[in-house]
């Protein structure tokens, strides 16, 4: 008999961690552990190259099965997170909650969150303290204001490493974000928003730390080398969208349909028309015609 799925599953990516990935792991257990028992924590060892693996071997020994680790060559953060989501859904998991690895995501909000997760079908973290300097706090500023002036989304906060949403609300989402989608989460949040009749949004105001150690993987110098390639990527994954959008707009509604079809009906106005003028020249000859007797 197979035993039923988790009631959570938690997704962290991680890519050379190793000066952090055990404390942000063992925290977080911990403050699970408070709320729900019946959890898996999933680490995403996303092509590490220094002693990160070994770590992570170490905590699976000492927190069991339900600690698990998921190995495969780099694919990058959010490709990284997008692989978590897909194992909820396909496992059945009710629930996915993605943090990151660095220790910038505090478990002291988890709670609020859980409590939450009846209310909301996606709940984001809401950045209102940050530790992580002022070029970050900038860069997510420009990510909120791009989406909203360009795509016109209104997105809480699209790249938060700190979120708790219902599987079943997302999977349909899933297959919809390309496979080289760089900023996998961004693509995720962009298209949730723009359903957002049918996926509930909620956040919870949260105090994002200073990382614990090593390097993000995206430095600031790249920034606007991403924000072109995350414009270029939300353009072909919305076109269906937009395309469809557009034609609706630009065909007049009388003029839709096959052309063939409006071919006819043009022609059955013109017999028409004919008969119509041919009828009336006959009754005028008729009525103006000597009576005979």
């Amino acid at each position: 008999m197979t035993a039923p799925p988790p009631e959570l599953l938690v997704v962290m990516p991680v890519f050379n961690e190793q000066a952090s990935v055990r404390k942000v792991v063992l925290e977080w257990f911990q403050e699970i552990e408070n709320w729900t028992a019946n959890f898996v924590f999933l680490a995403i060892n996303d092509g590490s190259t220094d002693g990160t693996r070994a770590l992570l071997e170490q905590l699976r020994q000492h927190l069991g099965l339900r600690f698990e680790i998921l190995d495969q060559t780099n694919l990058g953060h959010g490709q990284s997170c997008l692989r978590g989501y897909g194992v909820a859904a396909e496992r059945g998991v009710p629930f996915v909650f993605q943090i990151d690895s660095d220790g910038q995501c505090d478990p002291q909000y988890f709670f609020r969150f859980w409590r939450l997760r009846e209310k909301y079908d996606v709940i984001y973290g809401r950045r209102t303290r940050r530790d992580d300097g002022l070029r970050r706090v900038f860069a997510s500023e420009v990510v909120k204001l791009f989406l909203l002036l360009l795509f016109r989304v209104r997105c809480i906060d699209a790249n938060v490493p700190y979120r708790l949403m219902r599987t079943a609300a997302i999977a349909p989402f899933l297959p919809r974000v390309p496979p080289d989608f760089s900023l996998a989460n961004i693509g995720l949040a962009v298209l949730l928003r723009k359903n957002k009749n049918a996926v509930r949004h909620g956040a919870v105001p949260i105090h994002f730390r200073a990382r614990y150690g090593g390097e993000p993987a995206v430095s600031f110098g790249k920034f606007g080398q991403k924000a072109w390639e995350l414009y270029r990527q939300l353009r072909v994954m919305l076109r269906p969208t937009i395309e469809g959008k557009a034609s609706q707009n630009a065909t007049p509604p009388l003029a839709r349909g096959n052309p063939s079809d409006r071919s006819d009906r043009t022609a059955d106005i013109d017999a028409a028309m004919r008969n119509k003028s041919a009828d009336s020249k006959s009754n005028i000859g008729a009525t103006n015609a000597p009576a005979r007797g």
